[in-house]
C-alpha cells in the first residue's frame, strides 16, 4: 500500500521539484539570498546629516525666499481673483459707506501688497464696471459713482489726504499720434475723467512731441497718449522722452492706450510710460494712481 502511494503520487518534495522543472525548465539556477551591507549607526547619521545640510536645507531656503515678496510681505497670500472683483464692484455700486475700503483693508492686512491690490483688484474692478456699462447692465451714473469710490480708495490708501489742494492737481493732458483716428482722449474717456473730477486738456497737433511744449508751460499730473498704428511707436517713445525732459511736473505720470498698445502690452515699458488701461473707468483709476505716486 505504501509502495502504491509512492508510485502514484510521490512525496511532496518530489512533486514540487517536478513542478519547478515543468515551469522553469531543467537548466534554471536559483540565486542565493542577497547579502545587504548595513553601515554602522554613526556612519548612517553622518551621511543623512550631510544630505540635509547640502541639499534639503538650501532647497527649503530657496522656496522660502521665492514665497516672499521683495518688500518682505508674504507673496503666498491669496491674490484677488474674480470673486473679489465681483465683491468690490458690488460694494462700490451699493450704499454709501466704508464697506469697500474695509474690504481692501482686510486684504491688505492678510498680506496682499498695495501694488497687487491695484493691479489685481482696483484696476480690474474699474474695467469690469466699464464692461457692465457697455453691456447696458448699469447706467452712466452708476459707473461714475463706482469709479468715484474706487478713486477715493486710492486716495485713502496712498495718503493723499495730506496733500494740499489735491483737486487742483487733477489735471490731465490727452495727446493723439499724428494720423490717429481713434483717440485715447475720445469723448467717452474724457467724459469719465471729467465726471471723476479731472480737468481735461487735449492736444491734437500734428506732432506728438508738441505735447511736451504744452507740458512745459502748464502743470499736469498725468499725460496720456494714444497709439493705434504700429508705425508711430518710435515717434511716441521720442515724445514721452521729451515730456519727461521738459514737463513742469518732474514726476508726471504717463499712460498710453490704443489698439497698438492692446496688441503689444510689452510696449508700455519700452516706450517709457507708466501704465495702460483698457477702458474709460480703468483710465480714471490709473490716472489717480499715477497722480498719487507723483505726489507721494
Amino acid at each position: 500500500m505504501t509502495q502504491e502511494q509512492d508510485e502514484s503520487s510521490g512525496s511532496g518534495h518530489d512533486r514540487l521539484g517536478a513542478g519547478r522543472a515543468g515551469n522553469l525548465g531543467p537548466e534554471v539556477d536559483f540565486l542565493p539570498p542577497m547579502v545587504v551591507a548595513v553601515d554602522a549607526p554613526e556612519i548612517r547619521y553622518a551621511k543623512l546629516s550631510r544630505i540635509v545640510a547640502e541639499q534639503v536645507v538650501p532647497r527649503l531656503l530657496a522656496l522660502h525666499d521665492k514665497a516672499r515678496g521683495q518688500d518682505g510681505s508674504d507673496a503666498s497670500a491669496a491674490l484677488p481673483g474674480a470673486a473679489e472683483i465681483a465683491q468690490l464692484a458690488k460694494l462700490v455700486l451699493g450704499p454709501e459707506n466704508d464697506d469697500a475700503a474695509d474690504f481692501l483693508l482686510r486684504l491688505k492686512n492678510d498680506g496682499v501688497s498695495l501694488d497687487s491690490l491695484y493691479t489685481d483688484l482696483l484696476e480690474p474692478t474699474a474695467r469690469h464696471l466699464g464692461d457692465l456699462w457697455n453691456e447696458d447692465k448699469i447706467d452712466f451714473v452708476d459707473v461714475t459713482l463706482g469709479v468715484s469710490r474706487l478713486q477715493r480708495i486710492v486716495y485713502v490708501f496712498e495718503g493723499l489726504d495730506t496733500v494740499e489742494a489735491f483737486d487742483a492737481k487733477r489735471k490731465v493732458l490727452l495727446a493723439v499720434a499724428p494720423g490717429e483716428q481713434h483717440s485715447y482722449g475720445s469723448a467717452i474717456v474724457q467724459k469719465f475723467l471729467r465726471a471723476a473730477g479731472w480737468h481735461v486738456w487735449t492736444c491734437t497737433t500734428a506732432h506728438l512731441e508738441e505735447a511736451a511744449d504744452v507740458a512745459a508751460q502748464e502743470w499736469f499730473g498725468v499725460i496720456g497718449f494714444s497709439l493705434s498704428s504700429d508705425i508711430h511707436q518710435e515717434a511716441l517713445a521720442s515724445a514721452i522722452a521729451r515730456v519727461r525732459e521738459l514737463s513742469l511736473n518732474r514726476k508726471v505720470g504717463i499712460m498710453v492706450g490704443g489698439s497698438a498698445i492692446a496688441r503689444n502690452p510689452q510696449w508700455v515699458e519700452a516706450l517709457g510710460a507708466d501704465g495702460t488701461a483698457a477702458n474709460g473707468p480703468a483710465t480714471v483709476v490709473l490716472a489717480k494712481k499715477l497722480l498719487a505716486e507723483g505726489l507721494g
